[in-house]
């Protein structure tokens, strides 16, 4: 031991931190969402890719309509208080639109957003549960099945 508590160094090897690699076909084959080790769709990608874009369109839509929505509120305020302000129960009418004039807008665009979300998401697991699906249906039929009925001829007799 040295003066300060560490141990000596002498006899003693370098302390190494031992990891362990992954295989290159895990890692290569997942991309973002996948579970390590599952094989992901290109047309699953696809679709998250979409949602994610559709989804901050959205909130960026909201936001930018919020903004102009709560700053013409705003005005609006401003031109009641320099209006003459009006009194209601002994309570300026500015007073109160800011007091309680704000929490309603809140409401109505969390309700739009979190409806219009929904939407989105709802569009998404139709579009992959389609896609799921077709694969299914792909995957149960032999190769180089037509999926015509066996024994199935069209109108000149071939088949």
């Amino acid at each position: 031991m040295t003066a300060d508590g560490r141990p000596g160094e002498k006899g003693r090897p370098a302390r190494v931190r031992v990891t362990a690699d992954l295989p290159a076909s895990a890692a290569a084959a997942t991309h973002g969402i996948a579970l390590p080790g599952a094989p992901v769709r290109e047309a699953g990608a696809v679709y998250v890719g979409g949602l994610v874009r559709s989804q901050l369109r959205l909130a960026f839509g909201c936001l930018l309509g919020f903004l102009l929505v709560a700053g013409a509120f705003t005005a609006a305020i401003f031109v009641v208080a320099h209006a003459g302000d009006p009194v209601v129960a002994g309570v300026p009418l500015s007073w109160l639109l800011q007091a309680y004039g704000y929490y309603p807008l809140i409401l109505v665009f969390a309700v739009l957003y979190a409806r219009a979300a929904a939407r989105n998401e709802r569009r998404y697991r139709s579009l992959s549960d389609a896609d799921a699906a077709t694969d299914a249906v792909r995957e149960a039929r032999p190769a180089g099945a037509t999926g015509a009925p066996a024994g199935a001829t069209g109108a000149d007799g071939a088949p």
